[in-house]
């Protein structure tokens, strides 16, 4: 008996709907520490570890914020790029010492971006948190990713595990480490060149941030604006022939930093990158400036014409 076709084309999209039933989806892991009563300093332990200080924005600052992080004397966004998430035992006021948090929540900071200073796919990424009193230690996020150098995102995940710690704790450190990673697919998230967290709701208006973490792969060499995998004069070309304009598309024509203009930013990303052979020769053949040299540059050129009339 010979089978219909259309028959067959419903058996067809049937099978591949039922073979697709575990659908890519980004997982969050949470790990909880509470310190054991004590006094002075404290740094928490996790299964999976601690803190890194050489993810991909270690040591980085936000190219945006939005909100107050720097609530009861925390250190704000600066704590959030260290590397540490040593905190300390508190009296369960606002006396308590707060300097190892960034505060965020609607009451709080209530966004911040990173740029990743190129094209990246992401494997993870590690956010600790917590407060010295179970009090402020939840977390209430949605995390974003931009492709075109933070023109656009698109949300990635949402996470929220309000109240957060409930075991009656008063005056000892709370902490959590959350982890996210994608449980099918290779990379959390590709083509990636600015990160984003927008701090929701939480318990109190705003809670304590200690680390966030950011792992991944860069898809091309720093400073390499032609994309062959070698950095070197060509590059270097390419940035100054567009030097001080937008690029066709973030991430082209020299916006090796892509932030979506070529300026001495992508030059100095270049330089940095290749040898120093190399640099020292563009800089003997075509005279760029250093940014602040070219700065300088700037105001002598600007005040020029009234040097020659001898007045301003």
């Amino acid at each position: 008996m010979q089978v219909p076709k259309s028959f067959m084309l419903c058996f067809l999209v049937f099978s591949l709907f039922l073979s697709n039933d575990t659908d890519a989806e980004v997982v969050a892991s949470i790990e909880t520490d509470v310190a054991p009563n004590g006094t002075g300093s404290y740094t928490p332990a996790f299964p999976s570890g601690g803190p890194s200080s050489s993810d991909i924005i270690e040591g980085s600052m936000p190219v945006a914020v939005v909100g107050n992080f720097t609530l009861e004397n925390s250190a704000g966004v600066i704590a959030l790029t260290n590397g540490s998430v040593a905190t300390a035992y508190g009296d369960g006021t606002g006396n308590s010492p707060h300097a190892a948090y960034a505060t965020g929540g609607d009451g709080g900071g209530t966004s911040i971006t990173y740029s990743l200073a190129g094209f990246y796919n992401l494997s993870s990424m590690v956010i600790y948190g917590g407060w010295n009193d179970a009090g402020r230690d939840a977390q209430h996020y949605n995390i974003s990713t931009s492709a075109d150098a933070g023109q656009t995102f698109n949300l990635l995940t949402t996470f929220d595990n309000s109240p957060g710690e409930a075991q009656g704790v008063v005056t000892n450190p709370v902490s959590h480490r959350v982890a996210f990673t994608e449980d099918t697919l290779p990379s959390l998230a590709t083509g990636v060149t600015h990160i984003r967290l927008d701090f929701l709701a939480v318990e109190n208006a705003y809670t304590g941030y200690t680390e966030i973490d950011v792992f991944g792969a860069e898809q091309f060499l720093p400073g390499d604006a032609n994309r062959n995998g070698i950095v070197d004069i060509n590059d270097f070309y390419i940035i100054s022939d567009h030097l001080f304009s937008m690029p066709s598309a973030p991430g082209l024509d020299g916006d090796v930093v892509v932030d979506n203009f070529v300026d001495v930013l992508d030059f100095r990303l270049w330089k940095d990158s290749v040898d120093a052979a190399t640099a020292a020769l563009a800089d003997a053949s075509h005279a760029v400036p250093e940014p602040a040299s070219g700065i300088l540059l700037g105001l002598v050129l600007a005040l020029f014409p009234c040097v020659r009339r001898h007045r301003c």
